[in-house]
């Protein structure tokens, strides 16, 4: 599959969305099979049909006409040490590069940045239930937004 298909599935996809809104997709966890083995990775379906990025700990994220970027990705970062035992990461270079994100920022930074994106959305879209720490990060990140709708901020309704 090429980047160009990944690409067009996205482009797609922000088009049925519209403007104002955000898609938030968090890539499948590690399955621990006993102690100290994993079962062998598989991404997300949904996750990874639009992104074609196969690691885990990630988020792609979709905002249509964002003029920053439209599509970022949040991803684990390069490791020299941990590479060694879980296999070569694209870090954010290469989530760019590689896996045409507009842009990129470490899995680590979601707390910081996500927020900060949702202020400027009236739609999420999300699908709760696959990931219960992002969905309770996200309820809270939602309500904080909704609670400081006094002070100006617009969030998702």
């Amino acid at each position: 599959m090429t980047p160009a298909e990944f690409k067009r599935r996205r482009r797609q996809l922000m088009r049925m969305m519209g403007l104002n809104s955000i898609a938030i997709l968090p890539s499948a966890p590690v399955a621990v099979r006993n102690r100290d083995v994993d079962y062998h990775y598989r991404s997300d379906s949904d996750f990874y049909y639009l992104t074609g990025f196969p690691e885990p700990e990630a988020v792609a994220v979709l905002i249509p006409g964002r003029k920053q970027a439209e599509y970022v990705l949040f991803c684990r970062e390069r490791d020299k040490k941990r590479e060694m035992w879980d296999g070569s990461r694209a870090g954010q270079e290469g989530a760019c590069e590689q896996y045409a994100a507009d842009d990129s920022f470490p899995i680590g930074d979601l707390n910081d940045i996500l927020p900060r994106m949702l202020e400027q959305c009236e739609r999420v879209y999300y699908a709760m239930g696959c990931n219960p720490e992002l969905d309770k990060q996200l309820g809270e990140w939602v309500n904080s937004l909704r609670n400081a709708s006094r002070s100006g901020l617009h969030g998702p309704l």
